[in-house]
């Protein structure tokens, strides 16, 4: 079976905890990996501060900030596989957000809970796709953050459960923010992993520019992030050292190396075994008060077993992704540009695996990759677990699906945005994507078309994804007591290129999407 597009082994990362929303049988295993790793940020400890303003301001604090989310969606019927199966998801989605603070002198507990999150109706059963799906199922709570911190005068340290988010948000993404507008999309799960991180700036007392160089150090097991569950059964380990030049939220540089060894929980020798490294680098700067710039590059190498294959029982991990974003703004208007690559794996077969996943919270666009695909390749999973098609389900197949992430492509966003009395945006523009390996269902490749790499729908899979149309409208007001305000109305057309085509080369229907989001800040 393919094992491109199972794997681009994500890594559970350094993060930020500051991102809050203002606002069976085939005879072999299963092929595939999704991002082993994804790096991580550095805790946004400001280190020069604590102690000065513990000397100004009381002794002992509390806040309790919220916020509230409903949206619903409707994607016109859209096929999922070359049998003919289709299906129009209408998901109903909810999600209650409380992030309970305590302060005393440099110590700091803080926590963050969200009630009645995920979708409330509108999702196909277990019955139609896997698990891995781009809107989670609705659950009464969940607990994302809980963890002591405390900070002096050249650093600081935390412990707990916080979420991860490095950089712009590519590998690692805490889940934590919708799209501002002149993006698209919104975030539904989030990293999260049990912490000891330590964040220091040794340089403080040079002063000028040394006050903003900040080593991070840090251990994590990881809770939960796209590819590893640990109430799922997984388990991984991850370590990692970095170093920021942490000017302000606009402007700062970072580069970090994470190692990361991921197995089952009561595993066996060399079962699902994987042990990367990756190097991450990201920036973001401001120029001229009118023009942001980020970028961030991952690679990761490395070794895993949960795509062995009895020809190849060991397979070497090679990936590579980037991604750039541009924001510039004259007057009321703004004019966005996004681009990004994920590496595909144009021979499923060897002993090479390097296909990539962004972090499904990454959101490009609103149809191509956040529904066609991600439903798409749930279904291909369901597919190579019926035991009335295969038997016994094949090693990985969980890992399948996309969950919406962006894998193996690569894509231009360009976009303009216009506000209208300080209170509406209006925003919107075309992507263009392309497959860069093509596009593989493993179960298709393997039992239907006898080994040749077929997409989901039994076509060849490769050359262009599509061109999607994407149109949006935000409406935000912030109240003189705090609490904010905001309506999004979103949409998009998808017009499939020849890499979404079936067996005889007609690339499937256009797909439209329609989204609603009402929320609410305090």
């Amino acid at each position: 079976m393919s094992r491109s597009v199972f794997f681009s082994l994500v890594i559970a990362s350094v993060s930020s905890a500051q991102e809050s929303e203002p606002d069976a049988g085939v005879a072999e295993p299963v092929a595939a990996v999704v991002n082993p790793v994804a790096p991580a940020t550095a805790v946004e400890v400001d280190a020069g501060v604590a102690v000065a303003a513990a000397a100004e301001e009381p002794a002992f604090k509390a806040s309790v900030h919220g916020s509230v989310r409903f949206a619903g969606s409707y994607v016109n019927a859209f096929p999922l596989d070359a049998d003919g199966t289709r299906l129009s998801p209408t998901p109903i989605e909810s999600r209650i957000r409380v992030n309970p603070e305590l302060r005393y002198r440099a110590f700091g507990l803080v926590a963050e809970f969200d009630a009645v999150t995920g979708a409330l109706y509108g999702t196909p059963g277990g019955n139609l796709v896997g698990a891995r799906v781009p809107f989670p199922a609705l659950k009464p709570a969940e607990l994302r953050q809980l963890y002591l911190e405390y900070r002096w005068d050249w650093g600081g340290a935390r412990l707990g459960l916080q979420t991860n988010h490095f950089g712009l948000g590519m590998l690692a993404n805490a889940g934590a923010r919708d799209a501002e507008p002149g993006d698209f999309g919104h975030q539904h799960f989030g990293s999260l992993a049990a912490r000891a991180l330590l964040l220091t700036r040794p340089f403080k007392s040079w002063g000028g520019g040394w006050l903003a160089v900040e080593p991070v150090a840090a251990f994590d097991l990881v809770v939960r992030d796209s590819t590893v569950d640990l109430y799922d059964g997984d388990r991984a380990l991850q370590g990692i050292f970095g170093v920021r030049l942490n000017v302000d939220e606009k402007n700062n540089l970072g580069l970090f190396a994470i190692y990361r060894s991921s197995r089952p929980l009561n595993s066996i020798t060399g079962e699902r075994s994987t042990d990367v490294l990756v190097i991450d680098a990201s920036a973001q700067w401001r120029f001229f008060d009118a023009l942001d710039l980020g970028a961030e590059v991952a690679g990761i190498t490395g070794t895993t077993t949960q795509t062995r294959t009895p020809e190849n029982p060991l397979i070497q991990v090679r990936q590579l992704g980037a991604v750039v974003k541009a924001n510039y703004k004259v007057g009321r208007f703004g004019f966005l540009l996004d681009s990004g690559f994920a590496s595909g794996d144009s021979n499923p077969y060897d002993d090479q695996l390097t296909n990539f996943r962004f972090d499904r919270d990454y959101k490009v666009g609103l149809v191509l990759f956040d529904q066609v695909i991600g439903w798409q390749s749930a279904r291909s999973a369901w597919r190579a677990a019926d035991a009335n098609l295969v038997g016994v389900a094949p090693e990985g197949v969980s890992l399948l699906p996309t969950g919406g992430a962006v894998t193996g492509a690569f894509y231009v966003f360009p976009r303009v945005r216009v506000r209208f009395a300080n209170l509406v945006d209006v925003y919107g523009g075309p992507l263009f994507a392309f497959a860069t390996a093509p596009l593989t269902d493993p179960f298709n490749t393997r039992v239907l078309a006898g080994g040749v790499p077929v997409n989901f729908l039994n076509g060849l899979g490769s050359g262009m994804l599509g061109t999607e149309l994407d149109l949006g409208a935000s409406i935000k007001h912030r109240f003189d007591f705090g609490l904010t305000v905001t309506a999004v109305l979103e949409g998009g057309l998808l017009l499939p290129g020849g890499a979404l085509s079936d067996a005889g080369g007609k690339p499937m229907g256009p797909v439209g999407l329609g989204r609603l989001r009402l929320s609410a800040a305090y």
